[in-house]
C-alpha cells in the first residue's frame, strides 16, 4: 500500500511540473461567467461551453458558473444544454472577460435536444457514469400514475432491480447496501415507499439524476458499488407557479415562486396516497381491518445574497404506515411505520474567479417501528439511524488544463439496530438496555482532472478515510459454548476500534477523434456501514450495522475500460464497457440467527464473512434527436460469492446474479399533442436453492438441498407502454393526460415459489408440486397533470 501511494504522489507531481513549464511561456486570459434561464433567472448546471474550431470546451458547475483559460484571439462560442435553445456568440479575447449568459427554454415536445451528454462522455475522463434529467424521467411509462427516477435508472446497463416493483437495486454485482444515495449532498439509507414499490423521490422537485458505477472521483466514497446523486430544483425567481397531478395511487401538489424577485425563491411539494380512504370502505363488512398510506413533503429555499454568495436550505419528511387488525376476534393487531427526515443548509461562495467553496451541514434520520399484539402479548421492534454531517468542498480551476476538487467531511453516526421489546399489556419483560452504536467517520480528499494535451486527459484522486467506533459499548466475553463469562465496558467517547485507509483512484481518457474515445479506470473503496441482508429485496426492516473490531470494513477494487463512439452526425451515442470487481468482508447472517438476537450477545458475532467477485460487459446505444428517441442497454455479467462457513468456501452464484440483462426504451413524438413511450425488459431469473430429494423418517419429511443457488427462477420479462396527450399550450394554464399500462402482455413473472405436498405419509405416497407465485399482472393506469 505504501509503495502504491508513493507512485501515485510521484505521478501527480510529475504531471503538475510538465504542463506548467509550457504554460508560463504563453499569454493566456480567462473568460468566466454564469449561465442562467432567461425566464426564471435560475442558474443552469451542466451547460456545455464550446469554442468552435478548437478542442477547448467546459461545463458549468452546480451553480451555473464556468471559468475557462484561452489564448489571445477571436473565438466563436456555442452554448448548449438539454431543454434549451442553442446560443452562439463571438468574443475577442485580449484581457480577462466576465460574461453572464441567458439561454431560452424550448418546449418539451420539440425534437431538438442538446449534445451535452455525449460530448461529455467523449471528452472527459468520466467512465461508468449516466445522467438523466427530469424530462427524460417523466417521458417513461408510469406505474399507477407515478414517475420514479429509481425505476428509470434500472433501465441503464449494469443496474438491475432487486425484485419485481422494488426500489432496491444492484450495480455491477454489488449488494444493495453498496449504493450511496445522495439528495442535495445528504446521505439516505432507505428509499422505499409502499414496501419498496415506489421510491421516496417526487419527480416534481427533481432537477437531474446521475449515477456513478465506474471509476468514482475522490469526492465520492463510503460505498463499493455506486453513487446515486440527485439534485432538486430551485424555485422560480420571477413568477409564482402551481402544478399538480392526480393518479390512481396518489396525488401531488407543488408550489414555487419568488420570495423576492431575482433574489430569493422557494419550492414546496407534497405527495400523499389515498389507499387508506379506499380501504375504509372496503373493510367495513370484513372480519379484519387493514390500512396503509404514505406521504412525503419536499421544500427548498434559495437566497442570492450577492454575486458571490448563495444560500440553499433543503428539507424533506416522508413516512409510511401499515396497520392490520383482526376486527372480529381482536386477537391480533400490528402496525409498522418507517420514514426518512433530513434537513441541510448549504452556503456556496465564489472566493475568487478561480476558486469556489461549498459548506454543507445536514441532519438525516431514518426510523422503523414495528408493534404487534397477539393474545394479550405485545411486541416492539425498532431501528433508528441518525447522521450529523458537515462538509467543506473546494473547486479550483487554476488554468485551462486543471480542475482541482478537494475538501473535508465529517459524519457522526448513531445507529440503533433492531432493538426488541416484549411483554404483557400491563408489564414489560426485561431484555436489558437497548443497543445504540456510535461512530465517527472522517474523510479528506484531493482530485485533479487535467488535460495533458488535446488527446489525453487524466483524473487522479486520493481519498483518506477514518472510521472510529465509540462508546458507550459493552463487549461480552463468551466461552466456547457461547455463555457470557465477562464484560469489557467502554465509556462515552472512548474509542472501541479505529480504521484508517488510503483510497487511490485514477481514470484516463484518450480521444481518438471527434467521434470516439477510449477510457480506463481503477478505483479502491472502503465501506464502514453495512446492511445485514434479511431478504433479497429492499425492506423497511433491513438492519444496518457499523464496522467494529469483529466486522471489518468492506473493501472493493474495480478495473474498467470502455470504448465510446458517436454515429450519424453525433445523433447516435454508443459505448462498450468491461469491468472486473473484487470485494472482501461481505456479511451474511449465520444460519438460525434472528436479526433481533442482540440480547446478552455481541451483535457483531451473528454474521459470516466472505468475499465476492463480479465481472461483465455493458453495451449501450442511445439516439438523441428526431421524433423517435430512446436507448438500448444490455449487460452480460457474472456475480459470485464465497464464505468459508458456507459450503466450505466454494464460490456460488449470488442471489442477484444476472447473466443477461436487456432493456429497450423508446419515445415517439406522434404530433404536437400526442407522444408515446415503451419499455421492454428481460433478465435472467434469480439464483435460488431448492430441495433435490425428500425422505420420510418416522413420519417426518426430511429435505435434502442442492448446492447453494444452483437453480434459477424462470427468466423475467415484461413490456410497459404509455400514451400522453397534451392539449393546446396556453399562456396561463397547461395540462396533460397520461395513459399507461404496466406489464401490458400480462406476463406472470414468478416472485417466489411454493412447494405443495399431497399424498399419504403412511403409505409413502407423496407428490410434490411447485407453485409459482406472481406479484403483479397487467396494471393499467391514468393520471392527470396541470400547471399554471
Amino acid at each position: 500500500m505504501k509503495n502504491r501511494c508513493k507512485i501515485v504522489f510521484c505521478f501527480i507531481l510529475l504531471v503538475y511540473i510538465c504542463p506548467f513549464n509550457n504554460l508560463f511561456s504563453q499569454e493566456i486570459f480567462k473568460i468566466s461567467g454564469t449561465v442562467s434561464d432567461s425566464t426564471t433567472n435560475e442558474p443552469i448546471p451542466g451547460v456545455l461551453i464550446q469554442f468552435k474550431d478548437t478542442s477547448l470546451f467546459g461545463f458549468t458547475d452546480s451553480k451555473g458558473f464556468f471559468s475557462l483559460f484561452v489564448y489571445q484571439g477571436k473565438y466563436s462560442c456555442l452554448i448548449s444544454s438539454i431543454g434549451f435553445r442553442k446560443n452562439n456568440f463571438n468574443v475577442t479575447v485580449n484581457k480577462d472577460i466576465t460574461k453572464d449568459i441567458k439561454i431560452v427554454s424550448i418546449a418539451q415536445n420539440l425534437s431538438e435536444l442538446s449534445i451535452t451528454e455525449k460530448n461529455e462522455k467523449n471528452y472527459t475522463t468520466e467512465i461508468g457514469i449516466h445522467k438523466m434529467n427530469s424530462k427524460e424521467i417523466e417521458q417513461l411509462p408510469k406505474m399507477l400514475g407515478e414517475s420514479d427516477p429509481i425505476k428509470a435508472i434500472q433501465l441503464l446497463p449494469g443496474i438491475h432491480s432487486s425484485g419485481e416493483g422494488n426500489s432496491g437495486f444492484h450495480v455491477r454485482g454489488g449488494g444493495m447496501d453498496q449504493n450511496l444515495f445522495l439528495v442535495d449532498d445528504v446521505s439516505l439509507y432507505n428509499l422505499g415507499h409502499l414496501f419498496g414499490f415506489f421510491s421516496i423521490f417526487n419527480s416534481n422537485v427533481i432537477e437531474n439524476v446521475s449515477i456513478t458505477k465506474g471509476s468514482m472521483p475522490a469526492n465520492y466514497g463510503g460505498r463499493l458499488a455506486s453513487v446515486l446523486d440527485i439534485k432538486t430544483k430551485v424555485g422560480d425567481l420571477n413568477q409564482h407557479k402551481l402544478k399538480g397531478g392526480i393518479g390512481l395511487l396518489s396525488s401531488n401538489l407543488t408550489m414555487e415562486g419568488p420570495i423576492k424577485k431575482d433574489t430569493s425563491s422557494f419550492i414546496i411539494s407534497a405527495r400523499r396516497t389515498y389507499i387508506d380512504a379506499f380501504n375504509k370502505s372496503i373493510n367495513q363488512n370484513t372480519d379484519y381491518f387493514q390500512n396503509f398510506y404514505f406521504y412525503d413533503l419536499n421544500s427548498k429555499f434559495y437566497f442570492k445574497l450577492n454575486d458571490k454568495n448563495r444560500l440553499y436550505f433543503t428539507a424533506y419528511k416522508g413516512s409510511d404506515v401499515f396497520q392490520y387488525n383482526d376486527a372480529k376476534d381482536n386477537y391480533y393487531a400490528n402496525k409498522i411505520s418507517w420514514g426518512n427526515d433530513f434537513a441541510s443548509l448549504k452556503w456556496s461562495c465564489l472566493l475568487s474567479e478561480k476558486l469556489s467553496m461549498n459548506i454543507i451541514s445536514s441532519l438525516s434520520n431514518y426510523k422503523m417501528n414495528f408493534n404487534a399484539e397477539l393474545f394479550g402479548y405485545k411486541l416492539n421492534l425498532e431501528t433508528k439511524i441518525n447522521d450529523i454531517t458537515n462538509k467543506i468542498q473546494f473547486i479550483n480551476i487554476p488554468n485551462q488544463k486543471h480542475t482541482l476538487k478537494y475538501g473535508l467531511e465529517y459524519t457522526f453516526h448513531k445507529i440503533a439496530p433492531n432493538n426488541f421489546k416484549a411483554g404483557l399489556k400491563d408489564k414489560d419483560f426485561d431484555f436489558g438496555n437497548s443497543l445504540v452504536l456510535n461512530s465517527n467517520e472522517a474523510v479528506t480528499y484531493l482530485n485533479d482532472d487535467f488535460k495533458l494535451n488535446s488527446k489525453l486527459s487524466f483524473s487522479l484522486g486520493l481519498r483518506f478515510s477514518l472510521f472510529q467506533q465509540l462508546g458507550p459499548f459493552d463487549r461480552y466475553i463468551l466461552d466456547e459454548s457461547g455463555k457470557k463469562t465477562d464484560t469489557i465496558s467502554y465509556n462515552k467517547t472512548e474509542s472501541v476500534k479505529t480504521y484508517k485507509y488510503l483510497e487511490p483512484r485514477i481514470s484516463v481518457c484518450y480521444v481518438i477523434n471527434e467521434q470516439s474515445s477510449i477510457k480506463a479506470g481503477y478505483t479502491q473503496n472502503y465501506q464502514y456501514i453495512h446492511l445485514a441482508p434479511i431478504a433479497s429485496v429492499s425492506l423497511p426492516t433491513d438492519v444496518w450495522v457499523p464496522s467494529s473490531s469483529i466486522i471489518k470494513p468492506q473493501y472493493g477494487q474495480q478495473f474498467s475500460i470502455g470504448y465510446f463512439k458517436n454515429f450519424s452526425k453525433k445523433n447516435i451515442e454508443t459505448s462498450v464497457e468491461i469491468y472486473h470487481k473484487t470485494m472482501k468482508n461481505l456479511l451474511e447472517y449465520k444460519e438460525g440467527i434472528l436479526s433481533v438476537q442482540n440480547i446478552m450477545v455481541n451483535y457483531d458475532q451473528n454474521f459470516f464473512f466472505g468475499k465476492g467477485l463480479s465481472y461483465g460487459a455493458e453495451f449501450f446505444l442511445k439516439k438523441h434527436f428526431g421524433d423517435f428517441k430512446g436507448w438500448v442497454s444490455y449487460t452480460l455479467s457474472k456475480t459470485m460469492r464465497s464464505f468459508e462457513d458456507i459450503e466450505a468456501g466454494r464460490y456460488y452464484y449470488a442471489k442477484h446474479d444476472r447473466r443477461h440483462d436487456l432493456s429497450l426504451t423508446g419515445f415517439y413524438q406522434i404530433n404536437g399533442k400526442w407522444n408515446a413511450s415503451a419499455v421492454f425488459v428481460y433478465a435472467t431469473g434469480n439464483a435460488m436453492t431448492l430441495p433435490v430429494s425428500r425422505y420420510l423418517i418416522q413420519g417426518n419429511i426430511i429435505n435434502t438441498y442442492s448446492n447453494r443457488n444452483s437453480f434459477r427462477m424462470p427468466a423475467y420479462h415484461r413490456m410497459d407502454v404509455s400514451l400522453t396527450y397534451i392539449p393546446r399550450v396556453k399562456k396561463r394554464f397547461n395540462s396533460e393526460w397520461n395513459f399507461s399500462v404496466y406489464n401490458c402482455y400480462n406476463r406472470k413473472n414468478p416472485f417466489y415459489v411454493l412447494f405443495e405436498t399431497s399424498g399419504n405419509t403412511a403409505s409413502y405416497s407423496l407428490k410434490v408440486n411447485i407453485k409459482k407465485v406472481s406479484l403483479f399482472s397487467i396494471i393499467p393506469s391514468v393520471s392527470y397533470k396541470f400547471n399554471f
